[in-house]
């Protein structure tokens, strides 16, 4: 959910409510507001740090119990990291809890580096389990990290002795920590080129043509997850990185990762020529005109609102409209609400609903004179939700124009919920 004015199912279902329903439904999405999340990499020297248990190893059996609500894997250890491992050859007991689990179970046979903690001391797995001595993976993203043959877990495994190097005595030079970042880039687990794409940094110009091939490769990896080659192109642009631009300039789907690649041009001084956006713009695909509408206006600001507006108001798919809507909130800049008032006039309710939000992000007197105008202009419905958004501005300014509509609006309903207030109202 987001803050501003709620999301509804369609126009059929929306005129079916009536006006003081949908006019509530408003009132409350206005009001609400829900923080966005941020993912974090996996870091390799966090989970060595945390685990009291590292290894590199593959699981040698498994038992089911309680009809598969629970798996103890017995792992067997080819080279133990941090913590100790009894037995020879060393094997440790790892529990499995399968009934909810958000992340894949482990078969029999499957290789890789394991990062353990000893498994919580419940009643239940008392009961469920044979006396003995378990562990479990740390709850940390990347606490298992598969190897699909045993050549990459012999990489894995001299990788992981890299990281534990790093944090022990003086650590690891400046060019074994360059060797370290490449090997995570060419490494086949996506966690592993993740960790890679946080050492980026450490890389430096200029590039050893080895280093140089493998940030390439990683960057052109389809195969990869989009968060992965995400933070892979973020931190090309970071690091300023200007051998990439050719890689970068060969990125074009999905559609996030071509406008981040897009972005990392711009940051190194090779952006798209204007020529090229421009027809961008055009392209069939509604994602490719979404973002070169949200790239033209981040490059170009208010020089760029004539030049996109057709798009935001008149283009044949709602969702180029919606992220023009966005851009131009985002964008704070009072020369984007004529855009942003024909927006909101909209059959569509949620493309009003997002100008509503625009048209708050770009706040002050020039927003309150926006939904002043809309407040008596265009559907009844839109006005309805232009004067609840100019009655809960926090503005000054709309003090006396809200009073004036409350005596003059030509709709008695909306002349009511003016003297009424919206919560006594309804």
């Amino acid at each position: 959910m987001t803050s501003g004015f709620p999301t509804a199912d369609g126009g059929a279902r929306d005129r079916r409510r009536s006006p003081r329903r949908r006019l509530a439904l408003a009132l409350l999405a206005l009001l609400a507001a829900s923080p966005a999340g941020a993912a974090t990499a996996p870091r390799l020297q966090s989970l060595l740090k945390s685990a009291r248990v590292a290894l590199a190893g593959h699981v040698d059996g498994v038992v089911e119990y309680d009809d598969g609500r629970v798996a103890v894997l017995a792992v067997a250890a080819d080279q133990v990291f941090r913590g100790s491992v009894p037995g020879t050859p060393p094997l440790v007991q790892v529990v499995e809890l399968r009934e909810g689990a958000t992340r894949a179970s482990i078969a029999s046979g499957a290789r890789g580096l394991f990062f353990l903690r000893p498994a919580a001391r419940t009643s239940y797995l008392a009961q469920t389990l044979p006396p003995g001595s378990y562990d479990q993976l740390l709850a940390d993203a990347g606490a298992f990290v598969a190897a699909d043959s045993p050549a990459e877990l012999a990489r894995q495994r001299d990788i992981l002795g890299r990281v534990l190097k790093s944090l022990t005595g003086p650590g690891l030079d400046a060019a074994a920590q360059r060797q370290l970042t490449v090997l995570l880039l060419e490494a086949d687990n996506p966690l592993l080129v993740e960790d890679g794409a946080a050492g980026v940094a450490d890389l430096r110009a200029p590039l050893s043509p080895d280093e140089g091939r493998a940030l390439e490769a990683a960057l052109l990896r389809s195969a990869l997850p989009e968060r992965v080659r995400l933070a892979l192109v973020r931190s090309v642009a970071d690091a300023r990185l200007t051998a990439m631009v050719p890689a970068l300039q060969k990125i074009d789907a999905p559609p996030a990762l071509m406008e981040a690649a897009w972005q990392a041009l711009d940051a190194l001084g090779a952006g798209l020529s204007e020529t090229t956006l421009d027809e961008r713009l055009r392209d069939p695909a509604a994602a490719t005109r979404s973002a070169a509408l949200r790239e033209k206006l981040q490059r170009d600001g208010v020089a760029a609102i004539a030049a996109v507006a057709p798009l935001v108001t008149r283009d044949a798919s709602p969702e180029v409209r919606r992220a023009g809507i966005d851009a131009l909130g985002a964008l704070k800049q009072p020369e984007g609400l004529p855009v942003l008032e024909v927006a909101f006039v909209d059959n569509d309710t949620e493309l009003r609903q997002a100008a509503a939000r625009a048209i708050y992000s770009i706040g002050g007197p020039p927003a309150v004179a926006a939904l002043e105008r809309l407040a008596t202009t265009g559907p009844i419905d839109s006005q309805r939700y232009a004067v609840v958004a100019l009655m809960l501005i926090d503005d000054p300014s709309k003090t006396a124009i809200v009073e004036r509509l409350g005596k003059t609006h030509p709709d008695a309903d909306i002349r009511k919920l003016i003297t009424s207030g919206p919560e006594t109202h309804h």
